[in-house]
């Protein structure tokens, strides 16, 4: 499947977005973003998934626990840069104890050439971790789907609250930053 960027689709994209299905996730809250535009399309693409597409990532905590309460099983996707718009709002599904999962597309790491990702990229974890939230980190597109699988069940089947799942940025690759010089 390619996206309308005319770039080919991953191969974590796919086995993701069936690993989201097989949890019963059926609402997904995102914010565009680049890494995660394939796996974007193919729930906008999904009848069993409604998508909202948000302003600011602290909606979508506030997606998920509504979801919650209503009885259905939701996810947000988000680039780390997102992680620090929500935190806060992270603290409601920890007081609330809402089941909850993220996906969040890593920026700020090795090879990033934009400044003004790099200090949210080095603190989303650890900021979701404060707040209360299960962090795994996947740094082989081989090891995505199952990691998103193992933080479904935890969150959703064995009562362990809001999980993450961050996808290293040399799974997603790096952009370039216009204002490099590049």
């Amino acid at each position: 499947m390619s996206s309308g960027s005319g770039q080919s689709e991953p191969g974590w994209v796919a086995p993701t977005h069936q690993a989201l299905v097989d949890a019963g996730i059926s609402v997904v809250g995102y914010v565009p973003d680049g890494g995660l535009q394939h796996l974007i399309v193919r729930l906008d693409g999904d009848e069993r998934i409604a998508t909202v597409r948000l302003t600011t990532e602290e909606e979508g905590v506030a997606l998920m626990a509504g979801a919650h309460l209503g009885g259905a099983r939701g996810a947000l996707l988000m680039q780390s840069s997102g992680v620090g718009n929500c935190t806060n709002m992270l603290s409601l599904l920890e007081t609330c104890q809402v089941p909850a999962f993220m996906l969040v597309t890593m920026r700020g790491q090795d090879g990033e050439s934009n400044p003004w990702q790099k200090p949210m990229g080095e603190a989303a974890g650890a900021s979701m971790s404060l707040m209360g939230v299960d962090v795994r980190t996947v740094d082989s597109s081989d090891a995505v789907a199952a990691s998103v699988s193992r933080a479904c069940t935890d969150s959703f089947e064995r009562g362990g609250g809001a999980t993450a799942v961050l996808i290293n940025q040399q799974v997603i690759g790096v952009k370039l930053f216009e204002g490099d010089g590049a």
